[in-house]
């Protein structure tokens, strides 16, 4: 009897355990794992100089707009790969998502694995970076790989993945020998700040050994980056480059970094700089009349409303991409109108860049070309 009664409660726990479970669709997600140096810098992850403490970022992610991830749902299991450890100094509390996730270490199948224990709710359209501080304890090739994992472990509700392609990524390593005597080059000083629709670049270098060129790229998510410029190494130590903000890489921030290229290809790679990369052009006083023009028409007016044009100034031709097309150098005094050959160029939209020499006055206008 007593058997019969227990076995009659069992059923019914079980009967109003799953009345009461809730199926969650979510969508948790990792992506691009990278690395950086402590001070945020990237670093290679092809050439890790051995017992050196660099960063790994791993954006973690509930990509579902409207539904939360119950807590006790999901792990994120984070195996360093076999040539990696933590920083000794490292605590796993302090990682910033430790309010939503709890941190432990354990080596397991040769390679310490970091697992985080999702124990508070994670919001819908949740977007964060785990960081951990790692260091190189032996020279050769690994493997970092990060899972978010669902297990439904510790929770009444049962998640369900929508889209079980984005719940791992993986970053191959090298550890390398520290690199003996001085580092090709060092970047003392790096600027990016924006006038109207430009941008203007300046860095300071140190130490330049057998650098063979620099090159500015740039990027819209801080992961992704391309090349938009090249300078060749004159062991100068002061560089300048600017360039227009363009249609193809307007953005709310966009990101600027620096590549040195030493002359065997070896690289490396400046701070990062974060800039607004939106532009929204005022109504300036400065027009370009016919616009939009027509095929038979050889040339245009640029004309001042209020204030003359007196000093040197370039003006850049470029096309919608930001590529440069022609470059003019001019004088101009005191006048309010110069006229601009446009007979060279075919249908489509330009961008009338001009720029007087001395700074102060830096202004895009667009053209039409029918």
């Amino acid at each position: 009897m007593k058997k019969l009664i227990l076995t009659v409660f069992i059923i019914l726990g079980t009967l109003v355990t799953k009345c009461y479970s809730q199926v969650v669709i979510a969508d948790p997600a990792v992506n691009t794992m990278r690395t950086v140096s402590i001070t945020s810098l990237p670093v290679n992850a092809d050439a890790i100089p051995i017992d050196s403490i660099i960063s790994i970022k791993i954006p973690v992610i509930n990509y579902n707009l409207n539904n939360p991830i119950p807590s006790g749902t999901c792990k994120i299991k984070i195996g360093l790969g076999s040539k990696l450890i933590l920083d000794p100094s490292f605590n796993l509390n302090t990682v910033n998502t430790s309010n939503y996730f709890t941190w432990t270490a354990l080596v397991s199948g040769g390679q310490l694995q970091i697992t985080g224990d999702l124990i508070a709710t994670l919001p819908a359209n949740y977007k964060d970076t785990v960081t951990l501080n790692v260091m190189g304890s032996v020279l050769g090739n690994s493997t970092i790989t990060t899972n978010f994992l669902i297990t439904n472990h510790n929770s009444i509700a049962i998640l369900s993945d929508e889209n079980g392609a984005n719940n791992n990524t993986g970053l191959p390593y090298t550890i390398v020998a520290k690199p003996v005597g001085p580092v090709p080059v060092t970047f003392t000083k790096v600027f990016a700040t924006k006038e109207n629709c430009n941008v203007k670049v300046n860095f300071d270098t140190e130490n330049e050994i057998n650098v063979s060129r620099f090159e500015i790229e740039l990027s819209k998510d801080a992961l992704h980056y391309e090349k938009i410029s090249g300078i060749n190494a004159n062991n100068s130590g002061k560089y300048f480059y600017s360039f227009a903000i363009t249609e193809n890489i307007k953005a709310d921030q966009i990101f600027i970094r620096i590549k040195s290229i030493d002359k065997d290809d070896k690289f490396q790679y400046s701070e990062t700089k974060k800039i607004a990369g939106t532009c929204y052009e005022k109504n300036q006083a400065v027009i370009l009349f016919p616009n939009p023009v027509s095929q038979d028409v050889k040339q245009i007016a640029i004309q001042s409303k209020d204030v003359f044009f007196n000093g040197n100034y370039t003006i850049h031709i470029l096309d919608m991409a930001g590529k440069l097309l022609e470059t003019k150098n001019i004088r101009l005094t005191n006048t309010k109108q110069f006229s601009l050959e446009t007979e060279n160029l075919s249908k489509g939209q330009y961008i009338i860049q001009l720029l007087k020499q001395d700074g102060t006055h830096n202004i895009n206008l667009k053209l039409q070309k029918l």
